[in-house]
């Protein structure tokens, strides 16, 4: 029967129903992307921790060796210890992640800033980094007369932790891609920024090893981003170094400044004057 009454269209026009089946399959899509992303993510996170790990186990079974020499088994402590502190640094990097993220979305920091002395500093990760180093035939330079210059008698007011990762990540990053038979420098750095007239103060760390196009300098704090030639060196890698480092100096008002030509790499870490005192 009939009542007059117009019947609602629950099903929706036939437009309404295939736009809807093209994001289903645009939805689809992106998760399924996001799920080969993230397996190769957790590989090559996987990977990053198992090569230290499996140099330090077949070290520790060379040191048992009784034939081995003494000075030989020194070098081994030696690489166990540089090993181990690769193994460190991914830990931390790692790990630091979902809490950055969380203070980032609060806009504060999880712990109290302090007075950091930017020298000491930059001294003790050089040599935390210095086996590492050596066992590639590098060495790492810390420039003592260009902190004085640049920071005189003031300490960085941060949360050290997080700005220690910071630069971290720049030394390792420098170890690993330097040329055998170079120098790393970590100095005192003083730019002014042309747009802005403005001068900032921090500490750099400058390296000659890989060619970096200007296109890469400008993606190399985004999350995942590697270069080619640091790919083709050594693929296996997370990318997420300098994008952590970027958040760090973010949350501290300032930021990094990467510069490259040809061979040449430096990497800045930028604070403003208020983190200066």
């Amino acid at each position: 029967m009939n009542t007059g009454a117009s019947q609602p269209n629950v099903g929706g026009s036939a437009a309404d129903i295939e736009q809807m089946r093209a994001e289903i399959e645009s939805l689809k899509r992106e998760l399924e992307e996001t799920r080969k992303s993230t397996t190769r993510y957790l590989q090559s996170v996987a990977h990053q921790l198992t090569a230290p790990l499996n140099a330090i186990k077949w070290n520790i079974e060379a040191i048992k060796d009784e034939a081995v020499s003494i000075h030989r088994k020194k070098n081994l402590l030696s690489s166990i210890y540089s090993q181990g502190t690769i193994l460190v640094h991914l830990i931390k990097n790692f790990s630091l992640m979902s809490n950055l993220e969380a203070d980032h979305e609060l806009g504060q920091f999880r712990d109290q800033p302090e007075e950091v002395h930017p020298l000491r500093l930059a001294i003790n990760l050089a040599n935390d980094f210095e086996p590492q180093a050596s066992d590639g035939g590098k060495k790492i330079e810390v420039r003592n007369t260009t902190f004085d210059s640049v920071f005189g008698d003031c300490d960085l007011l941060v949360v050290k932790n997080l700005v220690a990762q910071a630069l971290s990540n720049l030394i390792e990053n420098a170890v690993k891609y330097s040329t055998s038979g170079t120098a790393i420098y970590i100095e005192g750095a003083q730019v002014t920024i042309e747009s802005t007239g403005k001068t900032w103060r921090g500490i750099s760390v400058r390296n000659t090893g890989l060619p970096i196009s200007p296109e890469e300098v400008k993606r190399l704090t985004d999350r995942g981003f590697r270069g080619n030639a640091a790919k083709q060196k050594i693929p296996a890698g997370t990318g997420i170094g300098l994008y952590l480092a970027d958040r760090i100096m973010e949350l501290h008002e300032g930021f990094i400044l990467v510069s490259a030509k040809g061979h040449d790499t430096k990497m800045t870490l930028l604070f403003p004057d208020s983190r200066i005192q």
